[in-house]
């Protein structure tokens, strides 16, 4: 029993080990770069002990994605219960975002979109969501920061459909993902507010570019397309 017990608790932790070092090469290098023998390389495990716990390499991402969505609900559940109002809420979502781009290849997003099982899967966790943004813009427009004609549907499909977008055609866009972000804010954000929206958004805005700036990064494309 004690034996049992022990490989039990040994293959248990080996898999966290495979899933953390898989989430940190994958988010590091994106998807395809990464192969199994990477991973188990960097484990110093043989190739057969990982498939013996990941058949393949898209049941080992499926499995990080989860973990990447939980953390990522996590942090969203952590700021709607700390924020006043919805821009506190945007604000605060705006830089965790851009935070994930910085540490994340630009082809991590678009890559795995390649697979079914994880297309699916991100796609009921979206329209899982939908009736939290409604009521998210609805809740702005309850405070004053939302504008009250908005169309909440269209704006959230018209939101969808460019994401969508980036992700499927990125290799094609002469922008890197946080410039993508930050011109998505501009187009549907900063759209739907009043003034008294707009005027917490832009003070943000310029406040975030000066610390960019700051830093040595830069939100506008080095070579924009004419």
């Amino acid at each position: 029993m004690n034996g049992i017990r022990y490989n039990s608790v040994y293959r248990m932790g080996l898999k966290q080990k495979i899933l953390s070092t898989a989430v940190m090469l994958f988010t590091k290098r994106g998807v395809r770069a990464v192969k199994m023998d990477d991973i188990s390389n960097h484990l110093s495990i043989s190739k057969r002990t990982l498939y013996e716990i990941y058949e393949n390499k898209e049941d080992l991402l499926f499995e990080c994605v989860k973990i990447k969505y939980s953390e990522s609900e996590q942090k969203l559940r952590d700021v709607v219960s700390e924020a006043k109002n919805v821009m506190d809420i945007l604000i605060s979502i705006y830089r965790l975002k851009i935070e994930s781009l910085r540490n994340t290849h630009p082809s991590f997003y678009s890559e795995m979109r390649r697979y079914p099982k994880i297309v699916e899967f991100l796609d009921k966790q979206n329209e899982s969501r939908r009736q939290d943004q409604v009521n998210f813009i609805r809740r702005g427009i309850s405070e004053g920061y939302f504008r009250k004609e908005v169309n909440h549907d269209l704006i959230i499909t018209l939101f969808d459909v460019s994401n969508r977008y980036v992700f499927n055609n990125y290799s094609s866009i002469n922008c890197t993902m946080e410039q993508v972000f930050y011109n998505l804010i501009f187009v549907f954000l900063r759209g739907i507010c009043t003034p008294d929206g707009i005027r917490v958004l832009d003070e943000f805005l310029d406040n975030f570019d000066e610390e960019s700036c700051s830093s040595g990064i830069s939100l506008f494309p080095a070579n924009p397309q004419n």
